[in-house]
């Protein structure tokens, strides 16, 4: 249950805090270290310092400037919300490796998983300066659960991926295979780091949209139904998933 407390953290003029607020004031860094550690969880929200209303971000490091010789900082903390952002923001060492990190941005493990009778996957990419980009998330989707428009997709489940159709297909492959897929995110955080992405999204405007929108995750249990069938007659089996051509018509992708 999210609970309000109060953190006094001593600090001498000139000492970093080694926490990092994101545009909503929810600590999504916490540096080993620094006075923040101990202190401050991921997940924890910001309110006050010094008995001042935090406006933003900008305000937060403002006030932190005139903070000694205590920061006390008033906050909102949800142990459980806190366990479960701290878990996706602590990537494992070998896919962090796979991370250019920029400021601006947060950095976290993703994962869908597919249930039979849930919701479809509807979601859309793109590709620009080999990043792969979020274009589309359909409300109620599978996507939606854990990704939104403008996120970079870093890897699938450990395969670093720059192109749309390559990630589609590890995307899907392993939605089929384990009913569950991971992906490294790089989301922005600031308006500098939104504007970017905007930017970028717009620039490929005229690309043709991948893992196309109309892909509906239950087609994996079709495909699971075809196994079987296929078993029989002893034929290739083939998952059908909408073209690159967003509404157009469908083909046929050998597994």
């Amino acid at each position: 249950m999210a609970k309000e407390i109060s953190v006094a953290i001593p600090m001498e003029e000139g000492d970093p805090l080694g926490a990092v607020p994101n545009d909503k004031l929810i600590i999504v860094k916490v540096q080993p270290g620094t006075l923040a550690e101990g202190n401050l969880k991921i997940g924890d929200q910001v309110l006050k310092l010094n008995n001042t209303i935090v406006q933003n971000c900008d305000h937060f490091f403002q006030l932190l400037h005139f903070a000694p010789p205590c920061a006390t900082i008033t906050l909102v903390r949800d142990e459980k919300k806190a366990a479960e952002l701290e878990a996706k923001v602590l990537i494992p060492p070998d896919r962090a490796k796979l991370i250019t990190r920029r400021d601006g941005y947060m950095y976290f493990v993703a994962r869908l998983e597919w249930k039979p009778g849930g919701p479809k996957l509807g979601l859309g990419i793109k590709h620009y300066q080999n990043r792969v980009l979020v274009s589309r998330c359909d409300p109620g989707s599978l996507a939606s659960q854990q990704l939104q428009v403008g996120d970079h997709l870093i890897d699938i489940d450990g395969h670093p991926v720059t192109d749309k159709d390559v990630c589609r297909e590890l995307l899907l492959k392993s939605l089929q295979a384990n009913r569950f897929v991971t992906t490294v995110v790089e989301r922005p955080e600031t308006m500098e780091a939104r504007h970017w992405v905007q930017g970028a999204l717009a620039a490929s405007v005229a690309q043709a949209p991948s893992v196309a929108m109309n892909s509906d995750v239950r087609a994996i249990a079709a495909r699971e139904r075809q196994k079987l069938q296929k078993a029989i007659v002893g034929k290739t089996m083939e998952f059908i998933i909408a073209s690159d051509n967003e509404g157009k018509s469908l083909r046929h992708v050998r597994k």
